[in-house]
């Protein structure tokens, strides 16, 4: 019988085993412990080559992501420095080409800020509806988001939106107070006094220990309406 390859795969396999066995024979391990290993070591190899694949998985998609935030944040940096002609443009590449990222986010505020000073309320509103879906509860942009949104409603008369969002804000810390008092304009708007006068006074309460200062005055201004609401 010809001699048996090196290069052939059960050589190989069977050679593997026996240089694997002869290491556990020295390194003195109990032999119930070296039994285990002998019988489960295809086994075991298996389980090490799936971990080293994963180990690479993730350290190559964290390489990945790096590169990937690092060319959104120029790609950010130049559309904000590009003058008025190209910066629309520029902004609309970054939504296009970083989508469910925080730039691409960052990239809708802006785009939404130039509708604002274009006077394109509702333009605005569209970006900000995107942002605000994609961005969690959690995320400090939200309650931004939703106060700048539940503004823009207001000013479009789409009340009933506007209310919404501003109850959402009741519950977020920080926000309460502002939110309570938007509440009262809305719903003043809508001819709805006695809801209107129950969030001046929850703005009241919330606010009655603020400084004297600009929350004073119109705290002034709120009790004021108040009595013109009743």
């Amino acid at each position: 019988m010809a001699n048996q390859s090196a290069f052939d795969p059960n050589h190989i396999k069977e050679t593997a085993v026996s240089e694997t066995s002869g290491l556990l024979d020295e390194l003195n391990l109990p032999p119930a412990f070296i039994d285990f290993l002998r019988k489960n070591q295809r086994t075991l190899w298996f389980m090490i080559a799936v971990i080293a694949i994963v180990v690479t998985a993730v350290s190559l998609y964290g390489s990945y992501r790096t590169y990937r935030e690092n060319k959104a944040t120029a790609a950010m940096d130049a559309a904000m420095q590009a003058d008025s002609d190209h910066q629309v443009d520029l902004l609309n590449k970054v939504v296009q080409d970083f989508t469910s990222t925080p730039t691409e986010h960052w990239a809708r505020i802006e785009l939404a800020q130039i509708s604002i000073k274009n006077g394109k309320p509702a333009e605005a509103i569209l970006q900000l509806q995107k942002v605000n879906k994609e961005v969690e509860a959690k995320n400090p942009l939200k309650p931004l988001v939703l106060f700048k949104l539940a503004g823009l409603y207001e000013e479009t008369k789409n009340y009933q939106a506007a209310l919404a969002r501003y109850q959402e804000l009741t519950a977020v810390s920080g926000f309460e107070a502002d939110a309570r008092y938007a509440l009262g304009r809305v719903y003043a708007a809508l001819h709805k006094n006695a809801e209107a006068v129950t969030a001046y006074q929850q703005y009241l309460s919330l606010t009655e220990k603020s400084p004297a200062g600009e929350r004073g005055q119109k705290r002034a201004l709120v009790e004021y309406m108040m009595k013109e609401l009743e």
